[in-house]
This record gives structure tokens, C-alpha cells and sequence, in this order.
């Protein structure tokens, strides 16, 4: 079983050695050290092995990772892409445009799309009819070559986006009211049983060492029950074990929001912070251009 962190210690135990999560169970078995490999560090091969539908996170991790391939150069870094349930904005710079823009995805809006190659055996993403995509999506072009085998993954994170934009009723889009009613039930009612479910199959997941797996059965769950508090810590501490601090603090603000005086929530309101810092490290890492799209350029 998965025991609770209660200590910035403890906290910091799982941050270097993939610790023990945070669970309402009273049993404590530390999962091994040795069984928990990673298996998502390239999230753009693996979104669709883990289930019939891509997590929210899921599905903008997809759309941030294609950015660095295609030939419309993304600014800066595209985790820093800014995403809400019905659109995404970034900064770009178009083909043959020396002046970046900015740009805003109405997902709501936006048809749905598919990929299609064509000449030169180009890919280029179109909607469900073969045309270019409005404005900025058809800038967005892909070589025959590796990155070019992704381009229907893509299709299917963006039209998994739009399918959430249209779900006026999705139980993510009414977190705060949410989280404030939640706070005030006393006593807080059980776990359903589907969230259970996921909750299992998560620690399953993270026993074997398939962290990627874990992630999307928490992620999942909390798009099933946006107050489970404990889907929320344990997917902030998965998502930045593999580097994805974004999601991280994201995942870790809402799960301060539903516990805000916890005894950890020190340690997390800390861990946020560092992760931020973390998240700043990165997009300095990232190069302003990918090769991949100055093959893209001269080819044109």
C-alpha cells in the first residue's frame, strides 16, 4: 500500500528516491527503489498506450511536444503554452515571417482535424474535410522523418481538447465551487468506487515501476472526481519525477485549494517553489529553434 507524506522529510525522501505517496491508508509498504524506472520520459511516443482516451494533461503535453518539431518556431519554451479548457495561446514566428505573433487556439471553435500528407510527403494538419486549419494551425507542417509519425497523435490531443471545450458540464470546469464545498463537508464521504478503482490501478502501476502509467490513472481519477485530494498530490509528485513541473504545480495549488491546512501543505506550498524554479530552468534549456524545422524551412 501507498502511506501518507506528514513531513517536509518524508516529502523530500519521495523527490530522490520515488518515496512513498500520499494515501489514505493506514498500511505503509515503501514501494522499492529498484521497480520504479520510468517509462513516459518521451510522452510524445507513449499518450495513447494507457487507456481509450488522453487526460487533459495528457492531451496538452502532446500539443507542447509536437510545437518543437513542426515548422511554425514556437518562442521561448512551449511548456510555457498557456491552457485553459477552451483554448491555448503561445507565441510563434510562421513560415517565412521573421516577427513572432500571438496566437489563440479557440478550441471550441477550431473543426476537427486529421492529418494528411501531401506533397513531398509532407505532413499538414487539416480539418475533417482535407482543408487547412485556420490560422495558426496550418503553418504547422511536418517531414517524411521520425517527428512526422506523431502528427496523428496530435490530431487526436487537439480533437481530444475540442471534445472537453464542448463539455460545458465536465466536472473540471467547476473546481473552485467545487473545492470550496468540499472543504466544508464534515465529515468528507468516501471515495467512490470508480475512483477507487483508478486509485488501484495507479499504485499497481507505480509498484512496477510504469510511473507514466501511474500518472494516467491519476490523472483519470481526478478528472472523474476533481476533489480527490489525494489523486492530485500524488499526480503532482509523478508529473514532477518526470520532469513535467508545470503539471506539477498545477496539480499540487489545486490540491492546497481542497486541503489548505493539511500537515504537509507547508511542505507543498515549498515543493511549488522549487518546482516553478525548475519549470524556469528548463525553458532556458530549450533551443530557440529545432533543427527538425530548419530541414522543414529549406525544403519548402
Amino acid at each position: 500500500m501507498i502511506r501518507t507524506f506528514r513531513s517536509a522529510a518524508t516529502l523530500s525522501v519521495f523527490l530522490l528516491v520515488f518515496g512513498t505517496f500520499h494515501a489514505y491508508s493506514q498500511a505503509a509498504e515503501k514501494p522499492a527503489r529498484a521497480a520504479a524506472a520510468p517509462d513516459a520520459e518521451q510522452p510524445a511516443a507513449g499518450l495513447e498506450q494507457y487507456g481509450p482516451h488522453l487526460t487533459l494533461w495528457q492531451a496538452r503535453k502532446m500539443v507542447v511536444t509536437e510545437f518543437r518539431t513542426c515548422s511554425m518556431l514556437v518562442v521561448g519554451d512551449p511548456s510555457s503554452f498557456k491552457f485553459s479548457l477552451d483554448s491555448f495561446e503561445f507565441d510563434a514566428r510562421p513560415i517565412r515571417h521573421k516577427e513572432s505573433e500571438h496566437y489563440k487556439v479557440d478550441l471550441k471553435t477550431l473543426p476537427q482535424v486529421s492529418a494528411k500528407r501531401g506533397f513531398a510527403g509532407i505532413y499538414r494538419l487539416k480539418d475533417e474535410h482535407g482543408k487547412d486549419l485556420p490560422e495558426p494551425l496550418k503553418n504547422m507542417l511536418w517531414a517524411d522523418s521520425a517527428a512526422a509519425s506523431n502528427v496523428p497523435l496530435l490530431a487526436n490531443a487537439i480533437n481530444r481538447l475540442r471534445e472537453m471545450a464542448g463539455e460545458q458540464g465536465m466536472a473540471l470546469r467547476n473546481f473552485p465551487q467545487a473545492a470550496a464545498d468540499w472543504r466544508a463537508l464534515l465529515p468528507k464521504p468516501p471515495v467512490p468506487e470508480e475512483i477507487r478503482a483508478q486509485r488501484l490501478l495507479a499504485e499497481a502501476a507505480f509498484k512496477e515501476g510504469k510511473l507514466g502509467k501511474a500518472l494516467y490513472h491519476y490523472e483519470t481519477g481526478v478528472e472523474l472526481d476533481p476533489v480527490w485530494s489525494e489523486g492530485r498530490f500524488n499526480a503532482a509528485l509523478i508529473s514532477a519525477e518526470l520532469k513535467f513541473y508545470n503539471d506539477a504545480v498545477e496539480q499540487m495549488r489545486a490540491y492546497l485549494e481542497l486541503e489548505p491546512n493539511s500537515q504537509d501543505a507547508q511542505s507543498a506550498r515549498d515543493q511549488i517553489v522549487i518546482w516553478q524554479d525548475k519549470a524556469t530552468e528548463k525553458a532556458q534549456e530549450s533551443p530557440e529553434e529545432q533543427p527538425q524545422s530548419r530541414v522543414l524551412k529549406r525544403r519548402m
